[in-house]
């Protein structure tokens, strides 16, 4: 079922029809009356925003009646789906409604802005989309792989004279997902240059799937791609295969080289979704953390949730914290195979925390009105990060704090189940022992034993035989009651492995956040798994 535009006065727009093969257009008086309803749009139900219309645009004309009446209607409408006349004469709480909502300006009588308005309409319209290439489909030029140092699926260097010539070193072979037909991507390498004066172009082939003849060759250097200035574009209504390949030149150096992204290109400011946002790690390969914020309804609290783990390119739970109502923030971590626990240098750790305190004080919010959450990998995030931010509430499914320990694992207790644990350990270690596993441990206590947690409640869901890291809940448990009567612990333990019983644990974690927001904050909601 399509989506809607749907305009309130104001000009008719001639939309094309790539607009309207993906939404239907919908034309109504400025003044239409929503509570009569004759066109049984039910964008409201009871004065309340139809939740189930949330994906719309909204269109407001010069004369539409809630640019200067009913506030309390115009800030129920969805964020970031609102453009209005820019002629427009707001009274000042319209105008603030409608930066709130980050609402766009456009001049509906000039023709001329109709493709911005089109931009804004098909940006809307895509999906999160992406997948890298990982460490198997690598493949190094034959003078260069005796010089070449695997860190297991985490990244490799190479260490080489690469010439005064542009030369190709490292090829990517052709990955079957390829590119879609009248489709446009994002290439992001992860890739750093730690030693020499060495110039890098990376050359993105188009491959056409019946002959495997190359169609197009795309050259950039990291920075270009990196930066959306260089884009991965398939014109054509016919799939494509892609293959990549590395050139350098410049004499001696040394690269670090880790996976390869790509991703459905939405706009220069977005990345992944319309809003999407990224944290680059400079220090380590211009590796990348993706967040998103929505404002809600602007009223307290401000909900963080991380992603567990995911091998696809994107965020995850956006629909879960949309039905909470109020403000929230979703981080992705879309490193190694499917995350790598929301850690790095000082510099990609304290932009986290950063974004987090720039949201909170936009929203003109305190700590006191911040809940950290996250499932499996995003427990780790939430737990590490709230000796920072002492939020009112962690709520958590599925804890992990030991990273080392978790590889460590993967020898005995789940032998050959989550390799990805062991890249964890080779890439923030730079070797795989039990020296580096031990600090990596560490980390996470150290860090949250800094924590004051003063009237924090956390609410934790565990299971009683994890095979990842047996220890968190407890070690978690014990430390905390340490600290009685400040912080309030909240628990619930369920029988079985890290992976088992997952819908039991979604249960409880939605059960909590709805306990917690009409406890702390007097919001009631009713979401239910």
């Amino acid at each position: 079922m399509k989506n809607e535009i749907i305009q309130f006065g104001g000009t008719k727009l001639n939309f094309p029809k790539e607009v309207l093969d993906k939404y239907n257009y919908n034309i109504l008086a400025g003044n239409y009356n929503f509570i009569s309803d004759v066109d049984n749009l039910e964008i409201f139900i009871e004065n309340k925003f139809n939740k189930k219309k949330s994906r719309n645009i909204y269109i407001f004309g010069k004369d539409a009646t809630l640019l200067f009446n009913f506030p309390k209607l115009l800030e129920q409408f969805p964020a970031y789906q609102i453009l209005f006349d820019s002629n427009s004469s707001l009274p000042e709480i319209q105008k603030n409604i409608l930066k709130s909502k980050f609402g766009k300006p456009v001049n509906l009588d000039n023709g001329k802005e109709l493709k911005k308005i089109i931009e804004f309409v098909m940006q809307s319209s895509i999906k999160q989309y992406g997948y890298k290439l990982d460490m198997s489909y690598v493949e190094i030029r034959e003078q260069f792989r005796d010089k070449t140092v695997k860190k297991g699926n985490s990244h490799f260097e190479i260490l080489g004279d690469f010439g005064q010539k542009m030369n190709q070193i490292v090829s990517w072979k052709m990955h079957p997902f390829g590119i879609e037909g009248n489709t446009t991507l994002t290439f992001t390498p992860e890739i750093k240059v730690v030693s020499g004066n060495v110039v890098l172009e990376f050359q993105v082939f188009l491959i056409d799937q019946a002959t495997n003849r190359i169609i197009e060759v795309i050259k950039g250097s990291p920075e270009e791609f990196m930066n959306q200035k260089k884009l991965i574009i398939n014109s054509t209504d016919t799939n494509k295969l892609v293959s990549v390949s590395l050139c350098a030149s410049g004499g001696e150096g040394k690269l670090e080289i880790g996976q390869i992204h790509f991703r459905s290109y939405v706009s220069e400011e977005s990345i992944m979704i319309q809003n999407g946002k990224r944290i680059i790690d400079y220090q380590r390969r211009n590796e990348e953390l993706l967040y998103y914020f929505h404002p809600g309804d602007l009223k307290p609290p401000l909900s963080v949730y991380f992603s567990g783990y995911r091998s696809a390119e994107g965020f995850e739970g956006r629909g879960m914290m949309s039905r909470m109502g109020s403000p929230f923030i979703l981080i992705a971590d879309p490193r190694l195979e499917g995350g790598n626990f929301y850690i790095g240098s000082v510099e990609l750790e304290e932009g986290i925390i950063d974004i987090i305190n720039e949201k909170l004080k936009w929203l003109g919010f305190t700590n006191r009105e911040l809940i950290l959450s996250g499932l499996s990998m995003g427990t780790f995030a939430a737990l590490y990060y709230s000796a920072d931010l002492e939020p009112a509430a962690v709520i958590v499914g599925k804890p992990l704090t030991n990273i080392g320990l978790i590889a460590e694992n993967e020898r005995i207790n789940r032998p050959e189940i989550w390799g990805t644990s062991l890249d964890m350990i080779m890439h923030f270690g730079n070797a795989s022992n039990h020296n580096v596993a031990n600090q990596l441990n560490d980390k996470f206590w150290t860090k949250f034993k800094n924590g004051k947690y003063q009237n924090t409640t956390f609410a934790i869901a565990y299971m009683k035989n994890d095979d990842y890291d047996g220890e968190a809940f407890y070690q978690i448990a014990t430390y905390l009651r340490t600290l009685s009567p400040q912080p309030v612990l909240l628990y619930k333990g369920l029988i079985g492995r890290h992976n088992d019983n997952s819908v039991e644990i979604n249960t409880w974690f939605i059960k909590q956040y709805r306990n917690i927001l009409w406890d702390k904050f007097l919001r009631r909601i009713d979401y239910h798994l």
